[in-house]
């Protein structure tokens, strides 16, 4: 930073706020153009207040800005930069500048994640209208909690208290709740409040089905004649589809809110289509599902290729068997493979490149290929050599390993599914991205992958092989670290395969009891077993180094990691989907 600026008497906001000299360079000021963040000015208020206006004033703006705390914040992902700040009519003139750097901040970082909310275009113009910006408070609210995540790498509790009165206030039925709701629960979840982000889950659930957001109609008669609104409505449904599937495989449950609703709204379009509000005549599910039949081969958006990943993952979980028996691994095979097999076999070569030639990633594509390799791994991986060990346990992404059965004729198939499964999750991690940024969903299908490559390690691999995989942990953890800086649920989850690797990888000894799922013994002292089917490890550390202090501080128990459950649980499933052949990048 510049030692030799000068003060000016008209300061922008953010050097006023926190009390820095400001040049006051005009359009952007050196400490703001220094750090890439917008400059602000408002206009003289000599002559209009008295002293002690202006030091009321002034007391406000500092209360403002140390909450939002503006400072260093992370450089954009992509290329294109937005227009400019939503202009939000404000409660208090002095926080208009800054929820308009957050929301700004919002667009730059989390609206290609999850793309539900109107693109920042349109939603400035309609917000021009006050009557709008009253109804549309809930979602900017919820909006300007994700954005202050992202500049000031902290949950804000005054932002979240606003964003609860909001969403308390607004019409029960208005559509409007039902994104506000999504995006709310999804930074709820990963920033640590999973009752809060369940309940506002809930509440999206019961409103997109009371409002039958699953009907064309729907979206006509809320849209208007504005095609932008009726596809953000459109999104909305969709967008409830999905999240639906993410939770229950994040949480572990095999129960799904909209599988078996039949949708006849149209799909998403194109996200570029979204952006420039040229919305073409949206194409169903039910197109989507003959595909295969088309003489020229259709084109379907990103977004619908999700969708088609999520609900084909989600039958996939359905057919799993509950045991690992002969028949069922067949069944695995002839059954479930199919589905996942097919939506790949079927992408057009468009869909296999996930970047573009400018370097930049096709956000949705990258999630609906991820989810279904995390099928392929979870059905495959009970029937295969890949076997689960005790210290998995310590997971919050783990699943309950599938009871002791004998080896199958199909064994090789089912580890080599899992393998190459891994894999292709190795591909689309190693993209050339200047910053690992991606949905924090990602975590257990990372985590998934994980735990199957140490598997492979501790039963399988040798040699050079090991070593590659070594790397590929390191890989894996810096990745997850990455997502963890933002996210505080990813940032345990990290901690969790730190852990384990360093057990069964052999580098470090174990210092917690850990209890198998289904099992009322427990163990003390030692490290946990590392050993497979009939074999058998012993060791000789002493009860009392398990207590340590040393490794007190970051070695898990079990016991802390009881509420938290996998990305499939096996004791509902008894089997883990996932997925099995390479994409080409």
């Amino acid at each position: 930073m510049n030692p030799r600026l000068t003060r000016s008497s008209l300061a922008c906001l953010s050097c006023r706020s926190r009390h820095l000299k400001c040049d006051g360079k005009r359009p952007s000021c050196s400490r703001c153009l220094e750090v890439a963040q917008p400059c602000e000015y408002i206009r003289s208020r000599r002559g209009g207040l008295d002293r002690a206006a202006l030091a009321e004033r002034r007391q406000r703006l500092a209360a403002v800005a140390s909450e939002t705390n503006l400072l260093n914040p992370i450089p954009p992902t992509t290329t294109e930069q937005p227009e400019s700040p939503i202009p939000l009519p404000a409660r208090a003139q002095t926080s208009q500048s800054d929820q308009s750097v957050l929301l700004d901040s919002y667009y730059r970082h989390f609206h290609s994640l999850h793309p539900y909310a109107l693109p920042q275009t349109h939603f400035r113009n309609l917000l021009r209208d006050p009557s709008q910006e009253v109804r549309w408070r809930p979602l900017i609210n919820v909006m300007c909690c994700i954005g202050h995540i992202y500049h000031a790498h902290r949950w804000s509790d005054s932002l979240e208290a606003q964003a609860e009165a909001s969403l308390a206030q607004a019409s029960p039925l208005d559509p409007v709740l039902v994104p506000s709701r999504l995006l709310y629960a999804i930074v709820l979840f990963w920033q640590g409040h999973k009752e809060k982000a369940l309940s506002q889950l809930d509440m999206a659930r019961k409103l997109v089905l009371e409002l039958q957001m699953y009907q064309p109609q729907c979206a006509r008669v809320h849209g208007g004649n504005d095609p932008i609104l009726q596809e953000c409505w459109r999104r909305a449904w969709w967008s409830a589809y999905v999240l639906d599937l993410f939770f229950a495989g994040t949480l572990g449950t095999v129960t799904f809110a909209f599988l078996e609703i039949e949708a006849t709204v149209g799909l998403p379009c194109e996200e570029g289509e979204y952006e420039s509000g040229e919305i073409p005549p949206p194409k169903t599910m039910q197109d989507f599902d003959c595909r295969e039949f088309a003489v020229d081969e259709p084109v379907f958006s990103s977004f619908a290729y999700l969708i088609s990943a999520a609900r084909c993952a989600a039958l996939a979980i359905r057919a799993a068997p509950r045991n690992t028996v002969k028949e069922d691994s067949t069944r695995i095979i002839q059954t479930a493979d199919s589905m996942l097999d097919g939506w790949l076999l079927l992408l057009p070569p468009g869909r296999k490149q996930l970047m573009n030639k400018a370097g930049e990633i096709d956000e949705l594509m990258f999630q609906a290929h991820l989810l279904i390799y995390v099928a392929f791994i979870g059905l495959h991986r009970p029937f295969s050599d890949l076997k689960f060990n005790p210290v998995e346990d310590l997971s919050s992404c783990a699943r309950d390993p599938p009871p002791d059965g004998p080896t199958h004729e199909l064994v090789n198939v089912h580890t080599v599914r899992v393998l190459r499964a891994v894999e292709g999750q190795f591909r689309l991690l190693a993209l050339p991205l200047q910053r690992f940024h991606h949905t924090p969903f990602v975590t257990c299908m990372i985590s998934d992958g994980a735990l199957s490559l140490l598997s492979a390690c501790y039963c399988l691999l040798a040699g050079t092989d090991l070593a590659i995989a070594r790397d590929q942990m390191r890989m894996i953890i810096g990745c997850l670290k990455t997502l963890g800086a933002i996210w505080p649920r990813t940032a345990k989850n990290v901690r969790e395969i730190q852990t384990i690797a360093s057990h069964v990888l052999g580098l470090a000894p174990a210092k917690a009891n850990l209890r198998s799922r289904g099992s009322t013994s427990t163990t003390s002292g030692g490290p946990p077993s590392l050993t497979h089917g009939d074999e058998t490890q012993t060791s000789a550390t002493p009860p009392e180094a398990s207590s340590a202090s040393s490794d007190s501080n970051w070695m898990l128990s079990l016991e802390s990691l009881q509420a938290m459950c996998g990305w499939y649980n096996m004791s509902d499933l008894d089997a883990d989907p996932s997925w099995g052949v390479g994409i080409g990048l």
